[in-house]
């Protein structure tokens, strides 16, 4: 059986979140460390031009997003579940709500905190993902008790949940909604100079974080960025066929269609043959001289999708 591999750098917390998953399941996999921003000339090739960090690989089927990623998690054998199937759409759900609300207001803490520390050019790129268009550093700076208070408000939303059913956000039992929560924990503590005492009081939160930490990433293993390449042309997409639901947006099998997160963002389209569709998953097919033919897996919340 192919060992996922999956595609981050240490620094990242939307890839922070998958390592904690992995702990949560017990899960053996195997690690390639790619660049923090563009380019990414070993990844791209699976990935279609997508940039975004992390990548989730088996084969060469590709799981673009987080959400994509755990839902394919939620297949996979391991030592524990990252959620109970019965549990898989509340799990997304808060998934979901973790990236549109409780990551963006993290991401906008830190990074605003970080201005004028870290490397402009790195501000500038994660600025062009994850801010409005045309932001300043004055805006942003001025805005930030006001984002503060939202974040805090966020929290005190998830203490109270785990105070009346914790200590996990499933009840006894560890999930990827923890993750979820805690990798937005993880990285405000470690890149926001008053990170721990913000989240001091959410006790319940704080119980949270310590009993993810101690399941700790799970057992990994480095290769090459090349030997994953090596990997997907020597295994063919195992991904479905077909259309599976009702509404397809005038979508057709086959059919050349265009890929990009919501936003006015500056992220590049994805391009491909759509190979699959149900409601809340799409997959096309690309292919690449490096990389061979792929089937690269995105949600289909959070994406624009059309045809060219």
């Amino acid at each position: 059986m192919l060992l996922p591999i999956f595609h981050h750098y240490p620094q990242s917390p939307i890839a922070e979140k998958i390592r904690m998953t992995f702990g949560i399941m017990g899960m053996e996999w195997q690690s390639v460390h790619i660049p923090r921003i563009p380019p990414k000339p070993l990844l791209m090739p699976l990935t279609g031009g997508y940039r975004r960090t992390p990548v989730l690989q088996l084969g060469s089927d590709i799981f673009c997003d987080s959400q994509s990623i755990a839902g394919q998690l939620g297949l996979q054998n391991s030592k524990a579940s990252a959620y109970q199937l019965s549990n898989k759409a509340l799990e997304l759900i808060l998934g979901s709500f973790g990236e549109t609300i409780l990551f963006s207001l993290t991401v906008r803490v830190v990074l605003t905190s970080s201005m004028g520390v870290a490397p402009e050019e790195f501000i500038k790129d994660r600025g062009s993902l994850y801010f409005e268009p045309g932001w300043t550093v004055e805006e942003m700076r001025d805005s930030l008790p006001s984002i503060l208070m939202q974040l805090q408000a966020t929290f005190d939303l998830i203490n109270h949940h785990l105070l009346e059913n914790g200590p996990f956000m499933n009840g006894d039992r560890p999930s990827y909604s923890d993750a979820v929560v805690q990798h937005c924990v993880w990285f405000l503590c470690g890149r926001f100079e008053g990170g721990d005492e913000f989240i001091e009081p959410f006790d319940a939160i704080c119980k949270q974080r310590d009993l993810i930490a101690s399941l700790g990433h799970g057992t990994s293993h480095d290769i090459s960025a090349e030997q994953a390449l090596e990997t997907a042309i020597k295994n063919p997409p195992k991904a479905p066929k077909g259309i599976n639901c009702a509404y397809t947006g005038g979508l057709k099998y086959a059919q050349q269609v265009k890929i990009r997160p919501n936003g006015r963002t500056s992220d590049p389209d994805v391009i491909g043959a759509l190979r699959y569709l149900d409601e809340t998953l799409i997959i096309i097919d690309y292919a690449h001289e490096d990389a061979g033919q792929v089937a690269i897996h995105f949600p289909v919340l959070g994406y624009q999708i059309s045809a060219l």
